[in-house]
């Protein structure tokens, strides 16, 4: 019997993800797949920012472009009956059957072992960690991380996020219009529609509505009336299959346990406008290997259990609040239930953004009343650990790095400081050319106020010019 440091049930983009990084740690890692690779799976769209998350996972960007087609423009039916023209920068929609063996192959290349075509029954706790029943005989392992997407197979309390959603989606082999965006977007009054020109030559549409819409009128009828709000896309040819699937998002509670970890849609589930379903599959990946390598290795338990709890968390509010935020901009169907629905009221501003930068620079400022530094529960290398963190209310999460430095020394330098000018210059000494661009977060975030409203400091001799000068 071989016993493993680590088991992984799934092998998609989050799965393959927390594999590879584990692997390249040192832990022994199996992945459980039940399905054989390359696979066809919904969600082909990656945004400008999914790149970022991309480098972290050592996926090459060039790889990564092999298997997908470039999206420069979107057309959107959004407020109005208009079609407009967005500009995307560097999108990709790729063929999830190459982009996920790409990724899963990454992880075989770090050492982990894959098993695929396999399926694996629900895993049971025993001495010493895991048993996950397959047919060929259990795997035995300390560590477990659930992949398995909306299947879930090592359970937990499912909280919805959203009303019930559902999607309809259909791909076949036909021609995009050249003239065209790549993609295109339409609302409607019961739901909306995202379409697009897949690699080799295909194209997908997906609906998304009410489960009630969808029973009354059937799949492929409602992706026929979807896509006729969208110029040029066109329904599905006959026989092209349509399927179903869930939409809804939700959490699930614990996202994390001693010897366990709930990662990718297995921990939280957002809405498809977003568009990020892979990238945000990818960095909880990344922040699950972290928190398992931690745990593995005898590390600062507390802190990463702390650590990947407040993660799923923030990420999925910050996600909420973001899809609601999208759907309130919606007119032409505001009054619809499809959009009344969805639509958060809009946020109420908390605190004024008060003087401009360029007022603040020449005197004495230190962070508002409502920040303060606390030990956190942060990422340090590769492992997590707690370090100081400034929290407020304005900030999605405590944050520890701003720019890649430590924001506690950053911000004693500002209390220190006769001036914000002269805090800057000492960043700039510290961190060249990163000066201004620390000030400019923290202005942003709304974290500072004058700490002499009744004397005014000129600047400090050598500081960088105001923002008004550049």
């Amino acid at each position: 019997m071989t016993a493993w440091d680590v088991c992984v049930l799934g092998g998609g983009p989050a799965g393959a993800t927390v594999a590879a990084r584990l692997a390249r740690l040192g832990h022994r890692v199996v992945v459980l797949e039940r399905r054989p690779f390359p696979r066809q799976h919904v969600g082909e769209s990656l945004s400008p920012a999914a790149w970022p998350v991309l480098d972290a996972a050592g996926i090459p960007r060039a790889a990564a472009r092999a298997t997908g087609v470039p999206v420069r423009t979107a057309g959107v039916r959004w407020r109005t009956d208009e079609e407009e023209q967005l500009l995307l920068g560097e999108g990709l929609t790729v063929d999830r059957g190459a982009f996920d063996t790409l990724l899963l192959d990454r992880a075989r290349a770090a050492g982990a072992v894959v098993r695929a075509p396999l399926r694996a029954d629900r895993p049971e706790r025993v001495a010493g960690g895991w048993r996950v029943p397959t047919p060929d005989g259990a795997v035995h392992a300390r560590f477990l991380a659930d992949a398995t997407g909306r299947r879930r197979l090592l359970g937990g309390r499912r909280e919805a996020t959203s009303p019930r959603t559902v999607a309809v989606h259909a791909r076949w082999a036909g021609a995009w219009p050249a003239d065209g965006p790549q993609t295109r977007i339409a609302a409607v009054a019961d739901g909306w529609l995202w379409a697009a020109a897949l690699p080799g030559g295909h194209v997908r549409t997906l609906a998304v509505t009410d489960p009630e819409v969808l029973a009354a009128e059937g799949g492929g009828s409602l992706l026929e009336r979807f896509a006729g709000a969208a110029p040029g896309v066109g329904a599905p040819p006959e026989g092209a299959p349509v399927r179903v699937c869930d939409a809804t998002s939700y959490r699930v509670r614990p996202p994390v346990e001693a010897d366990a970890v709930r990662v990718g849609e297995a921990a939280f589930a957002i809405d498809p406008l977003s568009s990020s379903g892979v990238q945000t599959a990818v960095q909880s990946g990344l922040a699950a290997a972290a928190t398992a390598a931690t745990l593995l290795g005898g590390g600062n338990g507390a802190a990463a259990l702390e650590y990947y709890g407040d993660l799923v968390r923030a990420a999925a509010d910050v996600h909420a609040r973001t899809a609601s935020a999208l759907y309130r901009e919606h007119q032409r169907h505001a009054g619809e239930r499809f959009w009344q629905r969805r639509a958060a009221p809009p946020a109420v501003a908390t605190r004024s953004p008060g003087p401009a930068l360029a007022d603040l620079l020449p005197r004495r400022t230190r962070l508002v009343p409502s920040a303060a530094l606390r030990p956190t529960a942060c990422l340090v290398g590769d492992a997590v650990d707690h370090r100081p963190a400034l929290h407020a209310p304005g900030l999605d999460r405590p944050v520890a790095f701003v720019g890649g430095h430590p924001v506690a020394p950053v911000l004693e330098q500002l209390r220190a400081a006769p001036t914000l000018a002269a805090a800057v210059a000492h960043w700039d000494r510290a961190w060249p050319g990163r000066g201004l661009q620390l000030a400019e977060w923290l202005h942003r975030h709304a974290l500072l106020e004058v700490a002499d409203p009744e004397r005014a400091t000129a600047p400090t001799a050598g500081c960088p010019p105001s923002p008004r000068g550049r």
